[in-house]
């Protein structure tokens, strides 16, 4: 699989002042914060690339509990020095090079020192970035870790990383009671620096907001990105997408998003239902990294796979194209880095009868105009086919034949 360009991840949101009342300082004892990776909104599917709250005050010897709120976008929490050098790179980018095609050398050479969650290409997960692995110094490779309780946060690992992490899994981080203040960083490994946040450790005798005021803070961050989709997403459960109009009829659009929101998708079909004669085709045109996927069952819904051993993969069921063709590599599609007006192209097409397995596989190369990838089934049997993606749960569509 391929993560999205590193230019489109370098839109980075302004961290929100901490707000709220209610203040918690060292003589109440040891505090634990909660950071969502990731959102929830419970009137619309979407996926957030993003931590909330996105700063996080905090003293020696307190604890943060980050729990995966998302819908099965793959994340990771990763801190350690090797991501502040990240960060420090990120904070010298003048807003010319934020926009610009390449980043830095500097840049680039730092985030080179931390593993991708996804491999570019076929293959597996990278194991260093899919299973917890914490690293004293150096940087930590490809190979999975030893398996082992993590230690406390000190600030001077240089690797400290959650895993791949699941629907609703917490990953608890412990600050060594000898965490010298500063701020520190995390990321996710698939999407770099466009998913950052911070935690800010300040000495015991300095008060920082409770648990509860910076939660709110997430919160209000959060319904405030939730808010920039609203008319997008009344857009496309009318199968439409703002700024595109589909070519030909019976188009459905696989996500959406808007421009004014840059770290949140749209995980939705629109229309979610389609309704066709026998002999029709249904065409789906991919905003971002989605899959078409009939008949699925709990070995193949999903592209997160735990192995019997505990360790976290790729799931080449859920991933690659079955009973037809997936998404050909970018080079005989063309680049959607490209300039130029949208571009509607269908890439793979299959005549279907409803019976059995059908993936598309995960189609990675669409991020939208001005190339939109298309995938066309042809029915040839009536009857009410569901379907789903096997990256966003809860992603799922009707084709009605007949």
């Amino acid at each position: 699989m391929r993560v999205r360009s590193l230019r489109l991840l370098l839109v980075l949101a302004v961290p929100a002042a901490l707000t709220g009342v209610g203040f918690a300082g060292a003589a109440g004892g040891a505090q634990t914060f909660t950071v969502d990776v990731d959102g929830h909104n419970p009137k619309a599917n979407e996926a957030f690339i993003a931590y909330y709250p996105r700063v996080t005050s905090l003293h020696p010897g307190d604890t943060v509990v980050f729990h995966e709120v998302g819908n099965g976008e793959p994340h990771t929490v990763t801190l350690g020095t090797l991501v502040d050098g990240v960060a420090k790179q990120v904070a010298k980018l003048t807003p010319k090079q934020r926009q610009a095609s390449k980043p830095p050398p500097a840049l680039l050479r730092a985030d080179a020192k931390l593993p991708q969650l996804l491999p570019q290409g076929p293959g597996d997960a990278i194991q260093s970035a899919a299973n917890p692995c914490v690293t004293t110094t150096g940087v930590p490779g490809k190979a999975k870790c030893p398996q082992r309780s993590l230690p406390d946060f000190t600030g001077a690992q240089s690797y400290y990383n959650s895993g791949w992490l699941n629907s609703n899994q917490k990953f608890t981080v412990h600050l060594s009671s000898s965490t010298p203040p500063g701020t520190y960083a995390f990321m996710c490994l698939l999407h770099r620096e466009g998913m950052m946040g911070s935690l800010k450790v300040v000495p015991a005798s300095t008060p920082v907001p409770s648990p509860s005021a910076q939660r709110a803070t997430g919160a209000k961050e959060l319904a405030s990105v939730q808010a920039k989709l609203v008319p997008a997403v009344t857009a496309l459960r009318k199968g439409k997408v703002p700024g595109l109009a589909a070519p030909g009829t019976n188009g459905v659009f696989a996500g959406s998003g808007s421009p004014s929101a840059m770290e949140a998708e749209i995980t939705e079909f629109g229309p979610k239902t389609i309704k066709i004669p026998v002999g029709g085709s249904v065409t789906w045109y991919l905003l971002g990294p989605h899959s078409i996927t009939f008949n699925s069952n709990k070995t193949n819904d999903d592209i997160r796979l735990t192995a019997p051993d505990g360790s976290v993969h790729l799931n080449p069921k859920a991933v690659a194209p079955v009973n037809g063709p997936g998404e050909p590599p970018p080079s005989s599609t063309g680049s959607s880095s490209s300039s130029g007006p949208p571009k509607f192209k269908v890439v793979a097409s299959k005549t279907w009868n409803g019976q059995g397995f059908l993936n598309s596989g995960v189609f990675v190369n669409s991020f939208g105009p001005p190339l939109i990838e298309g995938y066309k089934l042809t029915f040839t049997k009536a009857g009410t086919y569901k379907y789903l993606c096997t990256v966003h749960d809860e992603m799922k569509g009707t084709v009605v034949v007949g």
